[in-house]
């Protein structure tokens, strides 16, 4: 609960950066299809979409797979570095799978191709469909998410380890 609240909050800032992101990685769609400027809260739906519950997701999973390697009941010092590592490379992909379509689907608003969630995912599937029969929607929604998943997995490996290993030295636990 606490992962999906805080997922929901950091929206609240990193929606208008990714905007800016979006926006500087396509300068040719500066405005949108209609000609206006886009909103800074464009894509906040699809935001809140990506990150509320695959945040809860991602603890969650990150907490149930250290438990499931057997790492709860030792402390830092009787544990391998390979059990935050691995939990939170599985939590990333777990996390990831949950949300990358909506993900997909905000950066298409963000960057002007479409209007509003509905629109993007209506697009996203016609497009698709357009470039391949027998394309599955699923497949269509998870474009680049082998890539997604290159740069997220690393970084919630070593982002939960350095995590383990803070609350540890906080705690004494460490020396």
């Amino acid at each position: 609960v606490g992962g999906c609240v805080g997922g929901v909050l950091q929206c609240l800032v990193a929606s208008p950066a990714e905007l800016f992101k979006v926006r500087s990685q396509v300068l040719d769609m500066i405005t949108s299809p209609q000609g206006t400027k886009p909103r800074l809260t464009a894509g906040m739906g699809a935001t809140v979409l990506r990150d509320g519950i695959p945040h809860g997701i991602w603890f969650a999973s990150y907490e149930w797979c250290k438990g499931y390697l057997g790492s709860s009941d030792k402390s830092v010092e009787q544990q391998s570095w390979a059990v935050p590592l691995f939990s939170g490379a599985f939590a990333a992909s777990v996390a990831w799978g949950v949300g990358y379509p909506a993900d997909l689907i905000k950066t298409r608003i963000q960057a002007g191709r479409a209007e509003g969630i509905l629109q993007a995912t209506q697009e996203l599937v016609a497009q698709g469909r357009t470039e391949g029969r027998n394309i599955s929607v699923v497949r269509i929604l998870y474009r680049g998410f082998s890539i997604k998943l290159a740069r997220a997995v690393p970084a919630s490996a070593i982002g939960f380890v350095t995590y383990e290993y803070a609350i540890a030295a906080f705690e004494g636990k460490v020396s």
